[in-house]
């Protein structure tokens, strides 16, 4: 037997409509677009240290240098400073090499402070004192010593002269007399500190000398007083013996 069925007109198969979309898929993308922000940040922060380790490779260098080498790291790290100049004084080798000039004085005609006649004993026993100035002055009238029978003296002593008060201490170069007579003195010039025969040195001498003369020092002279010392007089005729000085002049620079 057949059973039949029957079976009404068969309506399409309708499809299934579409659900919301799901919180799932929304996540995902999320998540997704977070990821690449990061991978951004993170290439971006790569090439930033890149650049830096570059920039900065003399930095690293001196502290590595430093860890090993400090004192080579102290001195590269230093800053440069530029130099300038440092005025140097002159050491002895270079006033050595180069000697400053020293002034040269010229010697001179010197003024006497004062002038007085000078025996053995010093200014007690000159010859005619009051006249000493005359040999100063120029003039036609000397200062003359005593007379004697002998060229000597007599033997009554040994010498006499004048004695030239230079009121200060001079250098003596030369000292110049006029003696007016013949030759035949024997005179020296004699320079110290204080007026005492014994006290003062020869620093010239001349023999047999008279009118014009000139008596160079024939070593270092300086002092205060200056002495013309005769020890031998020329003879004036007669059987007699005298020195007449009309002028006496010291040549020097003042100082010693």
């Amino acid at each position: 037997m057949t059973v039949g069925t029957e079976l009404g007109p068969v309506e399409p198969e309708s499809e299934e409509p579409e659900q919301p979309g799901k919180p799932g898929v929304k996540w995902k993308i999320f998540v997704g677009c977070l990821v690449g922000v990061f991978v951004l940040l993170g290439a971006f922060d790569l090439i930033s240290g890149a650049a830096g380790l570059g920039g900065d490779t003399s930095a690293s260098s001196t502290t590595s240098l430093a860890a090993t080498h400090p004192a080579a790291a102290s001195t590269s790290a230093a800053p440069l400073a530029t130099a300038s100049p440092i005025a140097v004084a002159p050491t002895a080798s270079h006033q050595g090499l180069f000697p400053s000039p020293t002034p040269t004085l010229t010697p001179r005609s010197l003024a006497v402070g004062a002038i007085a006649a000078f025996g053995p004993e010093g200014m007690s026993d000159g010859d005619h004192p009051g006249s000493a100035s005359r040999a100063l002055d120029d003039g036609a009238q000397p200062w003359y010593s005593s007379w004697y029978l002998t060229p000597e003296f007599g033997n009554l002593q040994t010498g006499t002269g004048l004695l030239l008060d230079m009121g200060k201490t001079v250098t003596v170069s030369s000292v110049q007399l006029n003696l007016g007579g013949q030759a035949g003195a024997t005179v020296q010039v004699r320079v110290g500190d204080t007026p005492v025969l014994a006290d003062m040195f020869i620093v010239s001498s001349a023999s047999d000398v008279g009118g014009m003369v000139r008596l160079p020092t024939e070593v270092a002279a300086t002092g205060r007083y200056v002495l013309i010392w005769f020890t031998a007089l020329p003879p004036i005729g007669h059987g007699e013996y005298q020195v007449s000085v009309y002028d006496a002049t010291v040549d020097g620079t003042v100082g010693s």
